[in-house]
């Protein structure tokens, strides 16, 4: 029994080594790719320092033209959406990039599926994974779920979601750059519209998940203390009906405590049904995406944030 118990004690040693020095690989060479969503997060998290700056869903990324942002008002611009990005995903990349800068102007799509109502809170955790150690984050894995931590003692649990990246792309080091994903972080759909994507569409009262309205509270505090904050809801193809309730009602109230602009373009006649700037539903093509950013561009001079 003596000799199993030592035996047991070894192999969990072992096992213990074995994943700090393969943890301690993998960290290093994740942190140097340069290329892809993890070459995007990598620019946000460690590099960003541009002035404007766009969070939330694929709706943020590919709706907002951080470069015709950037040309239009002399600053520095990136778009930091990410494909099922919600609050929760945002608020850590924000906290580590206000550990070096403060953005003068940070724009939140705001999206119920990911940023106020139900659903599993464990994907917006996945790219957060590589960052645990950092001031903060940890505290949002236990808000999440509070068995977390026990699942980030294993250094190889926290990227074994990175390790189907190329490794031979880091064979030729490059420097991080704004366009590791698209032209500083925004994806143009050059496609045209896909009617086989629209279905009947039933407004829904979203029933609100505490976390991310928790999350999206942090995130208006946080922006606000150094940057000029705006909710922004961009076109969708549907519209919205008026008389149905409000899936954005939260997040309004949450912005008119804090004295948040919210700007909701789902009902701009211009783009309801309007198949020419949308590559389905709730996606905008990139004809629609620089018609939104000049809308934008303009709305946001005309409210004196950006002269």
């Amino acid at each position: 029994m003596k000799k199993f118990i030592m035996k047991l004690m070894l192999l969990f040693v072992i096992l213990f080594a074995v994943d700090r020095v393969a943890g301690f690989i993998l960290g290093n060479w994740i942190s140097r790719v340069t290329t892809s969503v993890l070459g995007k997060d990598n620019y946000i998290c460690d590099h960003c320092n541009d002035d404007v700056l766009i969070f939330g869903s694929s709706r943020a990324e590919y709706h907002y033209n951080a470069k015709m942002l950037e040309d239009s008002l002399g600053l520095p611009a990136y778009n930091c959406g990410a494909s099922g990005d919600g609050v929760i995903m945002s608020y850590g990349r924000l906290m580590m990039i206000q550990k070096r800068h403060h953005p003068k102007v940070i724009i939140a799509e705001i999206t119920p599926t990911f940023d106020l109502g139900i659903n599993d809170n464990h994907k917006y955790l996945r790219l957060l994974k590589s960052h645990y150690d950092r001031e903060g984050i940890s505290e949002i894995f236990d808000k999440v779920d509070s068995l977390e931590k026990y699942k980030m003692m294993s250094y190889l649990y926290r990227y074994n979601s990175n390790v189907m990246h190329n490794p031979l792309r880091l064979l030729k080091p490059e420097t991080f750059s704004k366009n590791a994903i698209g032209v500083n972080g925004y994806i143009a759909m050059d496609k045209e519209f896909d009617s086989m994507k629209i279905s009947e569409r039933e407004e829904k009262e979203i029933e609100t998940d505490s976390v991310k309205i928790y999350y999206l509270k942090r995130f208006a505090e946080k922006a606000s203390e150094t940057s000029q904050l705006l909710f922004v809801v961009s076109p969708i193809w549907y519209g919205r009906d008026i008389s149905a309730s409000d899936p954005f009602l939260v997040a309004k109230e949450i912005a008119d405590d804090k004295g948040i602009p919210f700007l909701d373009f789902t009902n701009d006649p211009k783009y309801v049904h309007n198949n020419a700037y949308f590559k389905d539903g709730s996606h905008l093509n990139a004809r629609g995406a620089d018609e939104f950013t000049r809308d934008l561009i303009r709305e946001l001079k005309n409210r004196g944030i950006m002269n």
